[in-house]
């Protein structure tokens, strides 16, 4: 006898998550950072759309422009963690857009790096985003769904930008995988290096990319231990914001 069907809950966790992610590919794609500021949190995903031959399987005109992110992300409203907006669904504060902005002047160091050395690198004008101002209840359950069903390269193998300089009591952190990839950042060059080289970043990049494929979006995507530990890198950077 085939299994009854599970009745459909439109206030189901996965559910509530999945419109906010549907909501968030439907936007339009947006220079990195976009034009013009905006206030609010939420959720955003980032696009590689360059030449860079490392990125050739995400890029045009192996995919669509916008059709697979290399990087999702959120970002929270001042105080969230607290409640301290009290009922408020979101800040009136910048918050997103600072966060974008944050990525594109990574980028561009970056960029600036690879033209004075005379190297293929990232250029900003490459990238475009897709973001979302969203209740900061529901943000985290898309970017859960997001990390899930796409395993952004960026989030999965390259924790992220490493966007916070460690300070001054922390010299001797290691260097973000980003920063070994794409170097730019001076701050990140004072740091010893990450124990994994370039070469050997491209090589896993490469691999983790040949592996893609497009994700059903209806499906609740398998959250293994490279998923969680994406999840938890996203985690620590909330925790920063506090």
């Amino acid at each position: 006898m085939p299994e009854p069907l599970k009745p459909y809950n439109p206030l189901d966790r996965v559910e509530l998550g999945r419109s906010v992610e549907r909501a968030l590919l439907a936007r339009p794609l947006s220079p990195l950072p976009p034009a013009a500021s905006f206030p609010g949190a939420g959720l955003y995903a980032i696009y590689y759309l360059g030449s860079l031959d490392l990125y050739r399987l995400i890029a045009p005109p192996a995919r669509k422009a916008g059709e697979i992110p290399i990087y999702v992300g959120r970002a929270s409203a001042p105080g969230a963690r607290q409640g301290a907006l009290g009922l408020q669904s979101t800040t009136n504060e910048p918050a997103l857009f600072t966060r974008l902005r944050q990525h594109a002047k990574s980028v561009q160091l970056a960029e600036e790096h690879s033209v004075k050395h005379g190297e293929p690198g990232l250029r900003l004008e490459d990238f475009r985003c897709r973001y979302l101002v969203a209740d900061d209840i529901w943000v985290p359950l898309a970017e859960a769904l997001l990390i899930g069903h796409y395993r952004p390269v960026w989030n999965v193998l390259i924790d992220g930008f490493g966007n916070h300089d460690p300070g001054r009591g922390r010299t001797t952190q290691a260097r973000s995988l980003w920063d070994m990839l794409h170097p730019g950042r001076a701050w990140a060059a004072q740091r010893p290096e990450a124990q994994k080289s370039p070469h050997q970043l491209r090589y896993e990049v490469n691999a983790h990319l040949s592996r893609f494929r497009i994700p059903d979006l209806d499906a609740v995507p398998v959250i293994d231990d490279e998923v969680q530990e994406a999840m938890d890198q996203e985690e620590m950077v909330f925790d920063l914001e506090k």
